[in-house]
């Protein structure tokens, strides 16, 4: 993609289908990212269980999305890699009909979170490649997700409220069937060319070798996992602690929904406005909004401060991303970015912030919400770490 942002929005056919993906994709996750610990608990899960049974899946995308992606660049295919996935989540998810034991539970788990984690690289990158040949913009389609999310976890909350949880895991499983059907109707790929450079002097660990020897984006995936790694504690623990405080399940979705509310607006609006300004600028910007946002969560239980600050996820992760999606696309050479894009998945979005997820349930029995002011910490890491870099980091790597 591009270094500019593409200014079309849904001219292309193809563009609906992408779309259709990404809806298929976060129907799940509005339905899991706000209400799995809860469903955990409901089935006999301790606070330690659910962090490890939520955080240890961002772990494994560390070992699964780069050896994928990298399957997915020799083949120059994407869209049949993610039917498969697709397929065998549903099987591997199966498994939570059958079974109640915590160490049943992890196998499930890990069978399930190798392959369905595995597929965010791929979808991201299918979109970032069909914005650069249709002339789409990214930020739009992304979107479409977020504003799914929204309505997603908001009308399930208030689902949960009348029905109980009798009917969850159905419900997730009808999300990744929408999803497979959405992938088989993108277009195929016809014989796409292959960017890399296919000389043997180059190796077959010439593209990984590369990224993870150069300063520049090793201290981009340090800044992301930063502060990635603060979203951790409230993935795992943020709905199971407002619910010991007396919030409804209607209304924790309504606060996980106005943050995803702020962030449809980043991806909307602000696109062409972060491409004016280094990524490092923007994301210390970015860890100000972070250790606010923490810091208020580890004090306070006032709805009308939790949905203000809430609105900070429209930065703390959207515009992250962002950012993120702008430097792969406009810094990393093209040969390279299948597997800049995995990275940028296994790492930031996989192992570090599949440690903090590991950790939130231990953390929470000996801090209880004051556990976000050590989440408020990285976000204020990243000031000092972004002011030693950000004088190197505008040039192509």
């Amino acid at each position: 993609m591009p270094a500019t942002e593409k200014i079309s929005g849904f001219r292309q056919p193809v563009a609906y289908k992408i779309a259709g993906v990404y809806s298929g994709m976060f129907i799940y996750i509005g339905i899991a990212m706000p209400f799995w610990a809860l469903w955990l608990a409901k089935v006999g899960m301790s606070p330690g269980e659910i962090g490890f049974l939520i955080g240890f899946p961002s772990l494994l995308k560390a070992l699964s999305s780069p050896f994928i992606a990298q399957i997915c660049d020799k083949l120059g295919m994407v869209r049949r890699p993610m039917m498969v996935l697709l397929a065998l989540s549903v099987l591997f998810f199966s498994g939570y009909f059958f079974f109640t034991r915590f160490s049943l539970f992890v196998l499930v788990t890990v069978l399930f979170s190798i392959v369905y984690y595995a597929l965010t690289p791929l979808i991201e990158s299918y979109a970032v490649r069909a914005c650069d040949k249709y002339n789409l913009q990214y930020g739009r389609l992304r979107a479409v997700g977020s504003i799914v999310f929204v309505i997603a976890s908001v009308l399930f909350g208030k689902y949960l409220d009348h029905f109980g949880y009798g009917n969850f895991l159905y419900f997730c499983i009808g999300s990744m069937v929408i999803t497979f059907f959405a992938v088989f109707l993108l277009p195929r790929e016809g014989g796409r060319p292959r960017t890399k450079n296919n000389s043997s002097a180059d190796g077959n660990n010439a593209p990984l070798k590369f990224l993870l020897t150069n300063r520049r984006f090793v201290m981009f995936l340090i800044v992301l996992s930063l502060i990635q790694m603060s979203h951790g504690f409230i993935y795992v623990m943020g709905s199971y602690h407002w619910a010991k405080q007396g919030i409804d399940n209607e209304t924790i979705g309504a606060l996980w929904s106005i943050g995803v509310v702020t962030e449809i607006l980043i991806f909307i609006f602000a696109g062409r406005f972060i491409t004016r300004f280094r990524p490092m600028y923007v994301l210390a910007v970015i860890a100000v909004f972070g250790v606010v946002r923490w810091s208020v969560l580890a004090v306070s239980i006032s709805l009308p401060l939790l949905f203000f600050v809430q609105t900070f996820h429209g930065l703390t992760y959207g515009a992250s991303h962002l950012v993120a999606m702008y430097f792969l696309s406009s810094r990393v050479p093209d040969k390279y970015f299948m597997t800049a894009q995995s990275l940028y998945s296994s790492v930031p979005m996989g192992l570090s912030i599949g440690i903090v997820m590991i950790l939130s349930g231990p953390l929470y029995d000996m801090l209880a919400g004051r556990a976000y002011f050590i989440m408020a910490a990285l976000s204020l890491m990243v000031l000092f770490i972004a002011k030693s870099v950000r004088r190197v980091e505008n040039t192509p790597l």
